[in-house]
């Protein structure tokens, strides 16, 4: 079995793909839970199927890359090329920081706010604690 690394360590750019092509298909809002997606999946591959946990993994940014069987049965779900779900740019080049933000970016996006305000305050701890010359 063929897999294929996109660049995208981080997996965000399979997650913002996916979504994107969800929100296209079902309607901003209106994307259904991981279950019936892979229901869905299921049943525009004639039974072939991609496991929960897997779905969830893209959706979530935590696929760091899929094989070829998987991008097929996207492919096939979405009605598009397999290539749909290969970077163009599939080498992490130039822009590496902004990368990085986006992807911490996206990953705080599901964080609660009082998960997001720890976060705040432990980067706060580290700046006070550099200036400090502490260790």
């Amino acid at each position: 079995m063929n897999t294929t690394a996109s660049g995208d360590t981080s997996g965000v750019w399979l997650a913002s793909t996916v979504w994107n092509l969800l929100e296209e298909k079902y309607g901003q809002g209106n994307v259904p839970s991981v279950r019936k997606l892979t229901q869905h999946i299921r049943e525009a591959n004639s039974g072939a199927t991609i496991s929960h946990g897997h779905v969830h993994n893209i959706l979530s940014g935590d696929a760091t890359n899929i094989t070829d069987r998987t991008r097929e049965m996207l492919a096939r779900f979405f009605g598009l090329p397999p290539s749909r779900f290969v970077p163009a740019n599939d080498t992490a080049s130039a822009g590496g920081g902004q990368q990085l933000e986006e992807s911490l970016a996206f990953r705080f996006s599901s964080l609660q706010p009082e998960e997001l305000a720890a976060i705040e305050k432990a980067l706060r701890m580290v700046k006070e604690q550099e200036k400090g010359g502490g260790g």
